[in-house]
């Protein structure tokens, strides 16, 4: 083959290999554009999935939210129960009214910024061991107006009550700094190893 044939089919192959590049390169990106529509498509597809899902959870709070919570008693209503907590059976067996108040255990003299509630416990112990009934708020005491009101007891007052053995009562006063137009109606307590809240109504 002369020179001429030479050069001439070096150049067909030359165009050859380009053409076959080309044809090649277009193809890859046809190729790499229809994965990824199709990697879009799946987002797509799952982002409106997710997007369902998350307006189901949304209508779903919002019905759980809209659901009233049940509570002991009616709206507005003190707490209801049972005069025993599992560990102390209780029972109020005096309750009187006092602009001031005489703590005898702490030698101290108070007067009330409203009026003082002074109500008498007795307390049974019920249980198996020895133990406390509560004589404070810190330790479960609360009384209750008849709107549902809570109110502490005064608690700088030196409210104390005896250790007391199982079968054995003893008897102690709550006192309630409350406004005088307050009327306690309810009583709550709970000894400190208790499995209940004891309520009560307040005479």
């Amino acid at each position: 083959m002369n020179k001429t044939g030479w050069i001439v089919a070096t150049a067909i192959g030359v165009v050859a290999l380009l053409f076959g590049f080309c044809v090649g390169w277009f193809g890859n990106q046809i190729y790499i554009r229809s994965q990824f529509e199709a990697a879009f498509e799946d987002i797509g597809t799952d982002l409106e999935e997710y997007t369902e899902d998350a307006d189901t959870d949304m209508e779903a709070m919002e019905e759980y939210e809209e659901e009233p919570e049940e509570v002991s008693g009616a709206p507005g209503a003190p707490p209801e129960g049972e005069p025993t907590d599992g560990v102390f059976d209780y029972e109020v067996t005096d309750a009187r009214t006092s602009d001031t108040y005489n703590d005898e255990s702490c030698g101290q003299h108070y007067s009330a910024s409203g009026v003082y509630h002074v109500l008498t416990i007795s307390a049974e112990n019920v249980g198996s061991a020895p133990a406390y009934p509560p004589s404070d708020s810190w330790s479960g005491v609360y009384a209750y107006a008849e709107d549902g009101t809570q109110y502490s007891m005064q608690s700088d007052i030196c409210s104390f009550s005896d250790e007391t053995n199982p079968g054995n009562s003893t008897e102690y006063e709550l006192v309630f700094d409350v406004p005088e137009s307050a009327d306690l109606t309810v009583l709550s307590l709970t000894a400190e190893t208790a499995p209940d809240m004891a309520v009560m109504d307040i005479p």
